[in-house]
């Protein structure tokens, strides 16, 4: 009965897909939206312990542990006892406390965030305590060899003994 060329075929065969989609679509309603994205961005600069301090972008919605996994994590003498990680960012600025890291327990590579230590002086560090008993005082750090009074001067403030 109707006689149509291969050209014409396809082209009747893409309509009738085309009507078949489009009614399927307004059967179920019609195209989905997307949902729309936050409805504010929040600049946020983190100080104080922690590895990448700086400015970031982050959604309304984030938390303090948010904005410090952007960060890359807390420095290991960071004092977190006093904030809600899961708290909701308030403010433009958030300061993470340093506490002090404790030189008879620190791990070589904690030692590397100190200032001025690199995993060399980490390890010789973490030796000394081994061969000695641990440290009896802070002080005891400049017989380590490559700590002078200058370095020494630099992390004193943020180690501890226990």
């Amino acid at each position: 009965m109707w006689n149509f060329k291969r050209e014409e075929q396809l082209v009747l065969i893409i309509l009738l897909c085309a009507f078949v989609a489009g009614l399927g679509i307004k059967l179920k309603g019609g195209i989905p939206e997307v949902p729309p994205s936050p409805s504010r961005i929040l600049e946020v600069k983190i100080a104080g312990a922690v590895k990448k301090p700086g400015l970031y972008r982050l959604p309304e919605n984030s938390s303090i542990g948010d904005l410090i996994r952007m960060a890359k994590g807390t420095l290991p003498w960071a004092d977190l006892s006093s904030l809600d990680l899961t708290a909701p960012l308030s403010s433009d600025i958030v300061y993470i406390p340093e506490g002090k890291l404790n030189l008879n327990q620190a791990s070589v590579e904690d030692l590397t965030f100190l200032p001025g230590i690199g995993p060399e002086l980490a390890r010789r560090i973490v030796r000394y305590r081994e061969e000695k008993g641990g440290f009896d005082n802070l002080s005891q750090l400049k017989d380590v060899a490559g700590i002078g009074e200058v370095r020494f001067a630099k992390i004193k403030n943020k180690l501890t003994l226990k």
